[in-house]
C-alpha cells in the first residue's frame, strides 16, 4: 500500500462518513439475541465537538500516534490530527517530507530533531506548544497543540479585512512572540500568514518554529523551501549574507502592510519575478494605497519593509514598541475626543437651562406688567345723578336718601294732622350733591386682592432657582486594546471610543469584557468633582 497516497488520503469529511458507515453497521449479537447498534453521527455538525477523536476511525500511525483526519498541507509536509494514547489527547502532527539522499536524510533528522528541541523550549502564549518530535518510517514529525480556529492566510482569502487597530495589535503580538523566541536564540526565517494561526480576533499563534532553518541548510532544497517568496527578506533571497532576526522583522512588516492594504507589497507571475520585486521594488506607503490608514502606521511597516537590514528595526521587540506607542496614542486621542463631546454635550446642556430661565423671568416679568395695570374708572353720564353704578351691591353703612325734587306739578304740602299740633316740615328743593368718587365695593377689594396674590406669585416664580439636578461624577476610562463596559451590569458602550462614564454619587460596580480576555471587574465610588480613572491592559 502507497502510505502518502492511500492512508493520507482521507479528509475530514471522508473520515465521518466512514465512521458513520462503520457505526450503522450492526454489532455482534448480544446474549439476548438483540443486536446493538450505535448512535449516529450527525454530518453537519462540528467534528471537534460532536465525534471524540477516539471515536474516529485510524487511517494511519506515526510514532505513536493513532492519525484521524488531514488538517492540510503545505511546502514542507502535511498536518493531520492524531489521537495520543498515552496522554489521551487530540494533538496536531505536522510531517516534514523533503525528497533527500540517505546520507542528507540522515543529516537532516539529527537537524532537525535538535530544531524541535528548541522549539519545543519557547513558552510564549503567541507561540504554538510543541509536545514531541521523532522520526518514523514516514519522515520526521513534530507533536503540537492542536488550534481551533484558522490560519491568517485563510482569513484574509474569505475577506477578512482588520481596522487598523486590530492590524497594528495582531501583528505588535506576533512581534512579542518572536522577540520572545529571538531571545531565546530562535529565528524563524518563515513568518507569512499561513503560519500565523489565530484562534481569536486579535490572538495569533506562531507555528513552525525552527523547520525553515531546518530546510534552509539542506544542498538539495530548492532556494524559496526555507520560506514563501512574498514574505522572504531581500537577504534570504540573495543568499549573500548571514540571516538573522532582523529578517523577521521585514517579514513581518510584509505582512502588516498587507492586513492594512489588502495587497501584497511584492508580486509577479514568477518566482524570479517575485525575487526581483523584493530585492529591487519599493511598494508605495500603505496609506497611498489604502486612505483609511493612519500615516504613523503606514510609516511603521515601511520601516519594517526597509532592504538594508540596518535601515530596518533592529529587533522585533522595537518593532513591538513602536506599535505599542501607536496604539496608546490611538486609545488617548478617542479618550481626548470622548471628553471633548462630553464638554460640548455638557455646554448644550448648560445653554439650554439657561435659555428655559430666561424664558421664566420673560414670562414673570409679563405677568407682573399685566397685574400692576389699573382698572379702568366708572364713566358717568352728564345729566346723571352722582351714585353707584347699577348693580354694585352697596356699602354696608347705606348713604342717607337725597330729598325728592320739587317739580312744576307737586301736589301740594301736606296739610298738619290733626290732633297732633304740630305741622309737618316745609318741603324744600333739594339741590343735588356735587358728584364725588364712590367708595370700592367688595368686588374690587375682592379683584385687587387676587391681582396681589398673583403678583406675588410671579415674583417667588422669578426669584426661586430652578432645580438643582441630581449630583453626579465622572469615571475616566483608560482600557488596552478595547473593552465593552457595563455599569452595575448594564451596557454602557466600548471603549476606545468610549473614554468617560457620567454616573451618579455612590458606589458602582464598573465591568470590562474583550472577547479574548477574561472580564475584569473593579467597584468605584462616584463623587462630585473628583473624577474617577479605571487603568486596564487586557492580557498583561
Amino acid at each position: 500500500m502507497d502510505f502518502q497516497k492511500t492512508v493520507f488520503a482521507m479528509t475530514p469529511e471522508q473520515a465521518l462518513e466512514a465512521e458513520r458507515a462503520r457505526l450503522r453497521a450492526p454489532s455482534r449479537a448480544d446474549g439476548a439475541g438483540t443486536t446493538a447498534t450505535a448512535p449516529v453521527v450527525d454530518p453537519t455538525s462540528a467534528m471537534a465537538d460532536a465525534v471524540q477523536a477516539r471515536d474516529l476511525p485510524t487511517i494511519g500511525h506515526i510514532g505513536r500516534y493513532a492519525l484521524k483526519y488531514r488538517l492540510g498541507e503545505g511546502g514542507l509536509g502535511t498536518v493531520y490530527a492524531a489521537q495520543d494514547p498515552l496522554l489521551s489527547r487530540l494533538v496536531a502532527i505536522k510531517t516534514v517530507s523533503l525528497d533527500l539522499s540517505p546520507e542528507a536524510r540522515e543529516r537532516f533528522t539529527a537537524m532537525f530533531l535538535n530544531e524541535a528541541r528548541a522549539a519545543a523550549g519557547l513558552n510564549h502564549p503567541h507561540i504554538v506548544t510543541v509536545f514531541d518530535a521523532g522520526t518514523s518510517p514516514q519522515g520526521a514529525y513534530i507533536a503540537m497543540e492542536l488550534l481551533k480556529g484558522k490560519d491568517l492566510r485563510q482569513l484574509l482569502k474569505e475577506g477578512w479585512r482588520p481596522s487598523p487597530v486590530e492590524a497594528a495589535l495582531l501583528v505588535r503580538r506576533v512581534a512579542d512572540a518572536l522577540a520572545y523566541a529571538h531571545a531565546k536564540g530562535v529565528v524563524h526565517r518563515d513568518i507569512k500568514p499561513a503560519n500565523i494561526f489565530m484562534v481569536g480576533r486579535t490572538q495569533p499563534k506562531v507555528l513552525d518554529f525552527g523547520i525553515a532553518r531546518v530546510a534552509s541548510q539542506q544542498d538539495d532544497a530548492d532556494d524559496f523551501a526555507a520560506g514563501s517568496p512574498y514574505y522572504m527578506a531581500p537577504e534570504q533571497v540573495k543568499q549573500t549574507q548571514p540571516v538573522d532576526r532582523r529578517c523577521d522583522v521585514f517579514s513581518l512588516g510584509v505582512v502588516l502592510y498587507e492586513l492594512l492594504t489588502g495587497t501584497r507589497p511584492f508580486t509577479g507571475a514568477t518566482l524570479t519575478e517575485i525575487a526581483t520585486a523584493v530585492v529591487s521594488h519599493t511598494p508605495p506607503p500603505a496609506h497611498e494605497v489604502n486612505p483609511a490608514v493612519p500615516v504613523a502606521l503606514s510609516l511603521i511597516a515601511a520601516r519594517a519593509m526597509e532592504k538594508d537590514p540596518d535601515q530596518r528595526y533592529r529587533s522585533a521587540r522595537l518593532l513591538s514598541r513602536e506599535l505599542r506607542h501607536w496604539l496608546d496614542e490611538q486609545a488617548e486621542a478617542a479618550q481626548q475626543e470622548e471628553a471633548e463631546a462630553d464638554a460640548r454635550r455638557s455646554r448644550r446642556t448648560r445653554l439650554m437651562i439657561g435659555a428655559g430661565a430666561a424664558v421664566v423671568a420673560v414670562l414673570a416679568a409679563l405677568g407682573l406688567h399685566l397685574a400692576g395695570t389699573p382698572a379702568p374708572a366708572p364713566t358717568l353720564a352728564a345729566d346723571a345723578p352722582a351714585g353707584p353704578a347699577a348693580g354694585t351691591e352697596l356699602p354696608a353703612e347705606p348713604l342717607p336718601p337725597a330729598a325728592p325734587l320739587e317739580t312744576a306739578d307737586a301736589p301740594p304740602p301736606p296739610a298738619p294732622v290733626e290732633g297732633t299740633g304740630e305741622a309737618s316740615a316745609p318741603v324744600v328743593a333739594a339741590t343735588p350733591p356735587a358728584a364725588t368718587a364712590p367708595r370700592p365695593t367688595r368686588a374690587a377689594d375682592t379683584a385687587r386682592e387676587r391681582r396681589a396674590r398673583e403678583r406675588d406669585a410671579a415674583r417667588t416664580a422669578a426669584a426661586s432657582p430652578a432645580p438643582a439636578a441630581a449630583a453626579t461624577g465622572v469615571v475616566q476610562l483608560a482600557v488596552s486594546p478595547w473593552g465593552h463596559i457595563e455599569v452595575n451590569g448594564s451596557p454602557a458602550g466600548t471603549v476606545p471610543p468610549l473614554s468617560t462614564l457620567t454616573l451618579p454619587e455612590g458606589r458602582h460596580t464598573i465591568t470590562l469584557r474583550n472577547d479574548a480576555f477574561p472580564p475584569h471587574q473593579v467597584t468605584v465610588h462616584v463623587t462630585p468633582g473628583q473624577p474617577v480613572t479605571i487603568r486596564h491592559k487586557f492580557g498583561s
